[in-house]
């Protein structure tokens, strides 16, 4: 099987939630964060874009910071990815750590053949949540901007396999409706 490796995206601002730091929201007991992290545990490599936090992880992870702070979400795949040594190849799932259950997503992203991306019951691409071959993302990188731009440019541009998931694997916290919803008590 080809090396394994994970960007998980946890630096955005949470507008839509008043700015609280949503990856750190506790469902099932543990923040979503750890459980992204969870989910990629069969990567390599697993690197956390976005500022460090505490966490009591199963496994060590890189923790990068994109520079500017918060200059999108295909500018911290970017860095995410440049964290990642040289010589880095096989595929990179890439995960958003608002996930109520990123584990179901995974397990259906790990199967199959070329770039991949999550699609939901209503038919949306979830870009935040794909698995992408290493070499096809850093040229998908080196030839175009990424400050500034949405996952969909970066991530598009590879044509990905759909790969369809139920409502329970793409639930997010996104708003309070979400995080009433899925945080624990």
């Amino acid at each position: 099987m080809a090396p394994f490796h994970a960007i998980v995206l946890a630096g955005g601002r949470a507008s839509r939630l008043g700015g609280i730091d949503k990856v750190m929201v506790p469902v099932g007991g543990r923040p979503l964060l750890a459980h992204a992290v969870a989910a990629a545990a069969q990567a390599d490599r697993v690197v956390v874009v976005g500022p460090w936090r505490r966490l009591d992880l199963e496994r060590e992870v890189a923790w990068v910071r994109e520079d500017p702070p918060f200059a999108g979400p295909a500018h911290a795949v970017a860095t995410g990815l440049a964290a990642l040594p040289p010589d880095t190849d096989g595929e990179v799932l890439v995960l958003a750590a608002d996930l109520v259950r990123p584990d179901l997503l995974v397990a259906a992203l790990r199967g199959g053949e070329g770039n991949r991306v999550a699609v939901d019951p209503g038919g949306r691409r979830q870009w935040a949540a794909c698995v992408v071959r290493v070499g096809d993302l850093a040229a998908a990188v080196s030839t175009a901007p990424t400050e500034g731009a949405s996952l969909r440019s970066l991530i598009g541009r590879l044509d990905p396999v759909d790969v369809p998931v139920d409502a329970a694997a793409g639930a997010d916290v996104d708003t309070p409706d979400d995080l009433e919803e899925h945080a624990d008590d």
